[in-house]
């Protein structure tokens, strides 16, 4: 692979080591990565972007090959050479606020509805735990609360008006803030709540971070309402649920997030409580949690 990367992109690679999918160097101190991308959707619109973000020196580069393509093939596998920053890509608020406020129209990256996924998604997982559910105790016994947690937001989701909702620069993943193939462009809550769950799930107190937020942002009522409708979301379950599925990680994995449904539940009555004093939002479940 070492030769080939330098063939196609004029490079002089001495270490090269691969992890997964994917290789990675070093050039005068440089970090390099060649990362297999065979569902690379809108590629060439991604690397639009990536140029139009060089301007901000911290988001990672595209480079394109000697035959000045994005994308180059090696035994029918496809692969794109990304050149890294040298940015500190731990994870704040800040930042993911910061990325959200890019001017950067790129239509053709905006994802879809939230619902139309969202129930695609339920629709298939219901089918393949119909088929292996037995296979997997643990997510058998916990699905349903999780399917219905969906269906809250789903019915949430519908009762919120299409104005003051606002698209920007946005990430299909809360990791690699600044790798340039995990940008989309959706609702501007999207990254801020995915931010909180995962912060959350991985034992981190919210609170502080989160009441600052709640009481101190710019968003419209109908904004607040969709970050409550993506809290609502258990984006956290379902990744975890595909995971292993695919044997990436062990069904016991699951208990990490069932253990906290009780305190994750509070998290999601406080922001309810918060919306509910200038909304007509009304969730009788949540009004029974102590």
């Amino acid at each position: 692979m070492k030769n080939l990367i330098n063939y196609y992109y004029n490079l002089n690679i001495v270490n090269i080591h691969q992890r997964d999918k994917n290789y990675y160097f070093k050039i005068n101190d440089e970090v390099y990565s060649f990362i297999e991308c065979n569902e690379c959707n809108n590629i060439e619109e991604i690397y639009k972007l990536s140029k139009y973000l060089e301007q901000y020196s911290i988001f990672k580069q595209i480079l394109l090959n000697i035959n000045s393509q994005v994308i180059t093939v090696i035994n029918e596998k496809k692969y794109i050479l990304i050149k890294n920053n040298k940015i500190d890509d731990s994870i704040t608020l800040n930042k993911i606020i910061d990325i959200n406020n890019i001017k950067a129209q790129f239509i053709n990256l905006k994802m879809p509805e939230w619902e139309e996924l969202w129930c695609k998604k339920m629709d298939y997982f219901e089918y393949q735990i119909s088929q292996i559910g037995k296979k997997y105790p643990l997510i058998r016994e916990s699905f349903n609360y999780y399917l219905g947690l969906t269906e809250l937001a789903i019915s949430v989701l519908n009762n919120i008006p299409k104005k003051d909702l606002y698209f920007c620069l946005s990430h299909k993943r809360i990791e690699d803030i600044y790798n340039p193939l995990n940008l989309i462009i959706d609702y501007r809550v999207r990254d801020i709540s995915e931010y909180f769950k995962k912060n959350f799930f991985n034992n981190k107190d919210i609170i502080e971070e989160l009441n600052l937020f709640l009481f101190n942002n710019n968003l419209t009522n109908n904004e607040k309402k969709l970050f409550f409708v993506r809290m609502l979301f258990p984006s956290y379950y379902f990744d975890t649920y595909e995971n292993i599925i695919i044997n990436k990680i062990s069904e016991e994995t699951i208990k990490k997030i069932t253990i906290k449904v009780d305190e994750y539940e509070k998290i999601l009555k406080k922001i309810y409580l918060h919306l509910k004093i200038n909304s007509n939002l009304q969730i009788s479940w949540l009004e029974n949690i102590n």
